[in-house]
């Protein structure tokens, strides 16, 4: 018999991670370019969900690779709990003061 689904899950879940890493994409700029949501996107990295293949292929899309290259064997490292470090030299939008009055 075959060995299920996880391992096919473990391997999405990496190449999806490493391939949006390495075009310094978020997770939630990943979900707008797949059009789909970003708690979505969480879930297939941790192999928590069984995505569709239509899943599948708007990630590939997204990540302009071609979708078997998302089922290719790969490491799933473990995931970094929190929020990732803000990058260096972000600066905020300026806000809007109000004059004093005078």
């Amino acid at each position: 018999m075959g060995t299920g689904i996880k391992p096919w899950l473990r391997n999405v879940a990496g190449n999806v991670r490493r391939l949006r890493l390495k075009q310094g994409l978020t997770q939630e700029q990943l979900a707008e370019k797949a059009e789909i949501e970003a708690r979505y996107v969480q879930d297939i990295e941790r192999a928590k969900t069984n995505m569709t293949l239509a899943i599948l292929v708007a990630l590939a899309e997204a990540l302009g690779v071609d979708p078997r290259a998302l089922l290719k064997p790969a490491a799933l490292l473990p995931a970094r709990a929190g929020r990732p470090p803000k990058k260096v030299g972000r600066t905020m939008a300026p806000t809007t003061t109000r004059k004093r009055d005078q």
